[in-house]
């Protein structure tokens, strides 16, 4: 009997330590949580539109510079930093933006690259944009599966025929 109680309270202390520690970590979690749902939800679409847009706009400007200048060339890289892009934006933000240029970069309408001058990108100030097409292809919305397609190519009806009789 003295051995069974002592294995129930051994049980029940590392349960105890254990709900200690899960009670900790949600006290933790909790605001973090709570400010997240304050924040505005998060469309990929609409940052990467955010994207596009301040990177065409700096290439824009800096063209319209250029012009006026004497020393202006003909090819004016299109190319901007990434800090650009971020800037007056809230820190959360940043994931944001750069998780949508990752989904601009894999859809070809920009490059990243970072500066020469480092060896790899350190920070999101050595990150650049480069703007190869300010049109965004969605391409979830012209997606048709493989055997949607074969079968319009056949013509095909996938669905199912109803019978009546």
């Amino acid at each position: 009997h003295i051995k069974a109680f002592a294995r129930g309270a051994e049980k029940y202390a590392s349960e105890t330590n254990l709900t200690r520690r899960v009670g900790k970590w949600q006290s933790r979690l909790s605001p973090i949580l709570e400010e997240e749902e304050k924040r505005p939800e998060f469309n990929i679409h609409n940052y990467g539109n955010r994207i596009l847009n301040t990177v065409k706009k700096e290439v824009e400007s800096r063209a319209v510079k250029s012009k006026g200048s004497k020393n202006s060339s003909s090819s004016e890289p299109k190319t901007v930093d990434f800090h650009q892009v971020t800037k007056n934006s809230e820190p959360y933000e940043v994931c944001r933006l750069f998780l949508s240029s990752l989904m601009l970069c894999n859809s070809g309408n920009i490059a990243l690259s970072h500066n020469e001058a480092c060896a790899t990108v350190q920070t999101p100030d050595t990150l650049q944009i480069e703007l190869l097409d300010s049109q965004i292809d969605s391409p979830m919305e012209t997606f048709m599966a493989p055997s949607v397609s074969a079968a319009d190519k056949e013509n095909i009806s996938i669905l199912p025929t109803i019978h009546t009789a």
